[in-house]
């Protein structure tokens, strides 16, 4: 294993924090803005729905988003603040049709220093000159419309000063600019109080904040509106909003109504309140909720939606001013609507459709039919759901078709939103049309012309008969008869022919017939005797086929006559015939014969006309070829088999010889193969169980899966009303579709009744071992509020298979699956906890030991006692390792007399507080410390102990760790997610920190696996690191040699130097490492979003990076082979 690290995300976060609507692409258009992560997605209202407009990444994760429309402007611009306290001012060219930075700089700390804290809160005011924002829990920053104006003093683009003179030059130029930006902020500090929430009132001339906040010395919480005097620069106290009220209420959330009404709603768990200065508050008491996001129906602000993230249900309320006093509310009205996604953010587009945003379910695009509203009945309709696979809390990888290629199932949501997803990369089909018909045995497309290029027909074949379907008009209509077709017959192969002719084989005879269904029958060429035809292959001039017995018929076309031109008897049956042409400069005429024959398993390659042998290969097993066929990728042919039982080869295939055999696993079942065209190239639909479509990049094979199940066969339909798609059929009908062009993530949900929190796949019982929990209604999540259950999930059905309890207020915390060294069975074993007193200092634990039974149900086999929680526990050189609430503890399997076994105590080791994960790798075990970083221990086989072999010296909160090797050991830090590779020093114990980066985003959990499509078995694809967070993302991380990343260090930093940073952030900032104020730059890891956007540059960008444009260092590589690089990096997830 190397230090060297690639990281790239297989999947984006998809986790909706903000949701902001307004003009930004053109003043004629309405823009959903949507903040996930570093991520920010652009859709555009149209009549039809939302219409993806727009998506990109920032260097900073979204803490604040919104839009305001600049004095003189007629779109909106984005403002942003991230997490790292810089901010930006993103607008839309609708020129050049790309995203302009117009402002950046940093919010800068000023005055005695406050407590972090843990929630950025930012507020527009109306006159969207002044931002607020609060980075500690008792001070607000407000920072002023100059600050919107200017750039920050990163330099970039063909602008780069070089050298040591130019280097100071632009280091005075920082602190001139962060001296100009301290003059630009304003600061209120709350005097040891702790801000809880804060707006701008809209109503008022000058800038006047509303902040709530709590008083520690009284515990009652305040309202109270702060002016700013322009002049002074300083906040001036008003009177109380509404009279003090104890915290213990909740009341917790300020709403800013829009002028002339003014004032804002103080919404807490049971009441909701009307605030505006010098009017009486007007209250309401509401059933308990947990209110956390708003939005607003209407211009006057008198009908308010609100997001109820505990249950989440949509309410409205509802303001009704008075006659007298338009600025006055007179009584105020709660509403239940009805359930949505659990909420994170509201946005009102239009038409009573709401979108809903979730960042622990779908988000959501709803329709509000409250007009008919009635208490019975609820107004909310979902139009469209958005997936969300965050937070992930665990996942595990399986094989689940034993193809070579892993998949993932995640632990996915909270509450009622919660599921499992199955992840898996492949290819998906865009359906266009289906139809239902069954029991189809073949399908081909035919030309109304043999000059068209276009198809419109489809030719079916069944046991005994075929059917025609025309398109016409977008409509498909069946064709009682054409030209000379026997739709009395079974159907082996049909197409059109040179001189405007059609081929139709039939297991009776052979038909030549002209276009049209006008047309009559030419020819037929009939079998001596009662031979039927059982297998056979056309192209435009020339047929192959066999009658049974290894016989073998040659016929050519010529004019309106078939001619037998050869024919032979093999030794061995025939089972699939191949006559496609490759030869580019004779593309209507074979000159070889691919065959399939079974008994002796094998192909054959033949000669035309004569059918000699002229190569022949033997294949493994007994199932027989069904699909065989010549096809042509990056002008190398290849003779590609089909098996029986889903068995895949694959030849070189030059001057009639074949070579460099490779076999795959494409599923379990019979496979057809078939061509179609995409984009101009050819491509190979292998029909089947698991079907795949195969394509070439880089002159390799590649396999990629397709979102569906079960296809029987397939054929290229490029018809005008659907160019470049492909015709498939299933037991169910006939789907025509359009293959999307890029490989990638595909999911499948899979809703479950209470929280998945743990999971592992068991292969000998090929079930999932799943841990839930489930909130008692009504209640804080506490840890007497749970309760925990375990069960089992078939692997293919994912049905609940059996689900055992656990007592009263305990919970389940580590789940793993083992075979003990001393037993041949695999179990699963269960680490849980309870709180033993009121105040969560004392606990106990038990580590339970189920069997599946032949039955596959549940089995208590061994139940064990634990002096505290068990938090994680993974099987250790056929031992059971626990870390049981700071100490680690390592079991053996003790099997009595009576057969049944029990875990005992082998030694223990003392860790500094809890561990939050723990890894191993041969004798070393590798702990996350929740405080005190990452523990080396070792273990002594012979003694029988464990012992401290090195610590990082650093504190840090370790959120997962994996070990790659003896001495080499990753692990992610911190809720920002850092990722460190830490290496044993054996010279001071110590663990040294040798490569870091910072990601953005909590990292739940490590897993080696791949996501790779490889399923060839020489050459499978490198383990990688996969590793999910609680913003649904999905990385990778994959080792690099040294040369490798010096070469990518050097594209990166090219890159960086071709590409202008949008909003001026800094990725060499945002990658940095920031842990207890230590900041330090990363190293040794190279940004692989950042490398594979070279494919998405111009020539002359590319160019750039090869050349070292704008002081970067010119590439030993040429574009060509740079993109080479960059594809084969890609394929670690693709």
């Amino acid at each position: 294993m190397s230090f060297y690290k690639y990281v790239v995300t297989a999947q984006k976060p998809t986790a909706t924090q903000f949701a902001v609507k307004g003009a930004f692409t053109a003043n004629s258009e309405m823009n959903l803005i949507l903040g996930k992560g570093t991520r920010i997605e652009i859709y555009t209202l149209t009549p039809d729905g939302l219409k993806p407009t727009l998506e990109f990444s920032l260097h900073g994760t979204i803490k604040a988003l919104d839009l305001y429309r600049p004095e003189g402007r007629d779109k909106a611009s984005l403002f942003v603040l991230t997490g790292r306290l810089m901010f930006c001012i993103l607008t839309y060219s609708e020129k050049t049709q790309q995203i302009v930075s117009e402002a950046s700089g940093e919010i800068g700390p000023t005055g005695p220093p406050h407590p972090v804290s843990h929630d950025i809160y930012g507020a527009l005011d109306p006159s969207c000159k002044y931002f607020a924002t609060a980075l500690h829990e008792s001070m607000v920053t407000l920072f002023t419309s100059d600050a919107f104006s200017q750039r920050s003093g990163v330099v970039h683009g063909s602008g780069a000063v070089h050298g040591r003179r130019s280097s100071i030059k632009a280091a005075k130029e920082a602190r001139r600019s962060k001296s100009r930006q301290l003059q630009q902020q304003i600061n209120l500090g709350l005097g040891g109080n702790k801000l809880v929430s804060m707006t701008f009132l809209q109503e008022t001339q000058t800038p006047t904040l509303a902040i709530l906040y709590d008083d520690p010395d009284d515990e009652m919480r305040h309202v109270r509106a702060f002016e700013l005097d322009s002049v002074t620069r300083e906040f001036i106290p008003k009177n109380e909003m509404i009279e003090e009220f104890p915290a213990s209420w909740n009341d917790n959330f300020l709403i800013p109504l829009p002028a002339p009404l003014g004032g804002v709603l103080l919404v807490g768990e049971a009441s909701v309140h009307f605030l505006k200065l010098g009017k009486p508050p007007r209250g309401l008491g509401i059933n308990k909720c947990a209110i956390n996001c708003y939005t607003i129906m209407d211009e006057r602000g008198t009908r308010i939606l609100l997001g109820d993230q505990a249950q989440g249900t949509l309410y409205l309320l509802q303001l009704t001013l008075s006659e007298e006093d338009q600025d006055t509310v007179q009584r105020l009205q709660f509403i239940k609507l009805g359930k949505i996604s659990t909420p994170s953010c509201l946005a009102y587009l239009d038409n009573d459709v709401l979108f809903v945003g979730s960042t622990t379910g779908d988000s959501q695009l709803v329709h509000l039919d409250i007009a008919r509203r009635s208490p019975d009945r609820d107004v909310v309709e979902v139009i469209e759901e958005f997936p969300n696979i965050g937070p992930i809390t665990d996942f595990c990888i399986a094989d689940l078709d034993k193809q070579g290629q892993g998949q993932l199932i995640t632990c996915s949501g909270v509450g009622r939103d919660s599921s499992l997803r199955i992840i898996r990369n492949g290819v998906g089909l865009n359906e266009l049309a289906t139809i239902e018909i069954s029991g189809v045995k073949g399908i081909w497309a035919l030309r109304p012309s043999f000059e068209t290029s276009h198809d419109d027909m489809l030719v079916f074949s069944f046991v005994s008969q075929t059917r025609i379907l025309q398109l016409r008009d977008d409509q498909m209509s069946e064709l009682s008869a054409y030209a000379g077709f026997a739709l009395d017959r079974r159907t082996l192969a049909a197409g059109n022919a040179i001189g405007n002719r059609v081929l139709q084989v039939t297991d009776r005879s052979v038909r030549l017939m002209g276009c049209g269904t006008e047309s009559r029958l030419l020819d037929e060429w009939v079998p001596q005797g009662i031979s039927q035809i059982t297998v056979a292959s056309i192209n435009p001039s020339q047929c192959v086929l066999s009658t049974g017995h290894g016989f073998l018929y040659a016929i050519q076309i010529e004019g309106d006559r078939l001619v037998q031109i050869g024919s032979t008897q093999l030794q061995h049956e025939v089972s699939c015939i191949d006559i496609t042409c490759l030869d580019s400069q004779d593309p209507y005429e074979a000159s070889v014969v691919a065959v399939g024959v079974w008994r002796q398993v094998g192909v054959r390659l033949l000669t035309l006309p004569t059918l000699e042998v002229i190569a022949e290969e033997t294949l493994a097993g007994t199932a027989m070829p069904r699909s065989i066929l010549m096809a042509k990728f990056e002008d190398i042919s290849y003779l590609l088999v089909a098996l029986g039982d889903g068995q895949f080869y694959n030849y070189k295939l030059k001057e009639g010889k074949l070579s460099d055999e490779k076999r795959s696993f494409l599923g379990k079942m019979p496979i057809s193969l078939g061509t179609f065209s995409s984009n101009g190239t050819m491509h190979v639909f292998a029909a089947s169980d698991k079907p795949s479509v195969i394509h070439s990049r880089n002159q390799k094979l590649i396999y990629s899966n397709v979102n569906l199940k079960d296809v029987r066969c397939a054929t290229s339909f490029n018809s005008l009303s659907f160019p470049d798609a492909v015709a498939l059929t299933t037991k169910d009908g006939l789907m025509i579709g359009q293959m999307e062009e890029i490989q990638k993530l595909h999911i499948t949900k899979i809703p479950t009744t209470d929280t998945p929190r743990r999971i592992v796949y068991q292969e000998s019982s090929r079930t999932f071992g799943v841990v839930t929990s489930t909130l008692i209604p009504g209640t804080r999540l506490t840890a007497k509020t749970t309760t925990s259950a375990f069960e089992v999930r078939d692997d293919q059905s994912f049905t609940v298979v059996d689900r055992v309890y656990v007592q009263n207020f305990e919970r389940i915390l580590s789940l793993t699956t083992i075979v003990f060294d001393n037993d041949g069975f695999e179990y699963y074993v269960l680490g849980t906890g309870v709180m033993s007193d009121p105040y969560e200092r004392a606990s106990t634990g038990r580590l339970l030991v189920y069997r599946i039974t032949p039955e596959r149900t549940l089995q208590l086999v061994s139940q064990t006692k634990t002096e505290a929680m068990v938090e994680n526990i993974r099987p250790f050189q056929g031992k059971l390792l626990a870390s049981v609430t700071g100490t680690i503890h390592l079991y053996q399997w003790e099997l009595e007399v009576s057969g049944r076994g029990h875990l005992a105590s082998v030694c223990t080791f003392h860790l500094p507080t809890i561990s939050q994960s723990v890894a191993s790798y041969s004798n070393t075990i590798v702990a996350g410390d929740m405080l005190s970083s990452v523990l080396a221990i070792q273990y002594e086989p012979q003694k029988q102990v464990l012992k401290l072999a090195a610590q990082d010296p650093q504190p840090k909160e370790i959120t997962s760790v994996e070990a790659l090797s003896d001495e080499l050991y990753i692990a992610a830090a911190e809720e920002s997610g850092h990722l460190l590779v830490l290496r044993r020093n054996t010279d001071n114990n110590n663990l040294d920190i040798v490569s870091q980066w910072h990601f953005g985003e909590r990292i739940q959990r490590f897993r080696i696996g791949s996501l790779g499509a490889n399923p060839s078995d020489d050459k499978p694809v490198a383990p990688s690191l996969i590793f999910c967070t609680t913003h649904g993302t999905i990385g990778v991380i994959a080792d690099l040699s040294a040369d490798h990343f010096k070469l990518l260090w050097q594209m990166q930093n090219n890159l960086l130097k071709i590409l202008p940073s949008l909003g001026d952030l800094s990725h060499t900032d945002w990658r940095s490492i920031m842990i207890n104020d230590i900041r330090d730059k990363s190293s040794h890891f190279i940004d692989g979003d950042l490398i594979e956007s070279f494919l998405d540059l111009t020539p002359q960008q590319m160019r750039g990076v090869v050349e070292g444009h704008n002081g970067g260092r010119k590439l030993d590589y040429t574009v060509e082979r740079l993109c080479q690089v960059v594809e084969e990096l890609m394929s670690i997830h693709s």
